[in-house]
């Protein structure tokens, strides 16, 4: 009769150690996300957040460079033709400096 209690209470005690170890990792388990793909997509959203930042960044750039080919255009005795062709410097463009 001993035993049997004896035994019942060490059953009791391995299942309560054992459930409050198993409480106490999926609780570490759980701040990792779902099988550990909260640390991927975290690293992602930053990624594309990076990467739209320089898309802007670059489409203000853009847009600066058209501004200044768009004054240069306008200075061009040609109407801005001669700066569209690949094979003609700024040195042709302005009197004097070409030739």
């Amino acid at each position: 009769m001993t035993t049997t209690r004896s035994t019942y209470i060490l059953s009791i005690a391995a299942f309560l150690l054992g459930f409050g170890l198993g409480g106490v990792s999926l609780h570490v388990a759980s701040a990792q996300g779902l099988f550990g793909l909260k640390a991927s997509i975290s690293q992602i959203g930053s990624a594309l957040v990076d990467m739209q930042k320089n898309v802007d960044a670059l489409q203000k750039n853009m847009g600066t460079i058209k501004q200044a080919k768009d004054q240069l255009s306008s200075l061009s005795p040609a109407g801005g033709d001669a700066i569209k062709k690949g094979g003609e410097s700024l040195k042709q463009l302005i009197p004097g400096m070409g030739q």
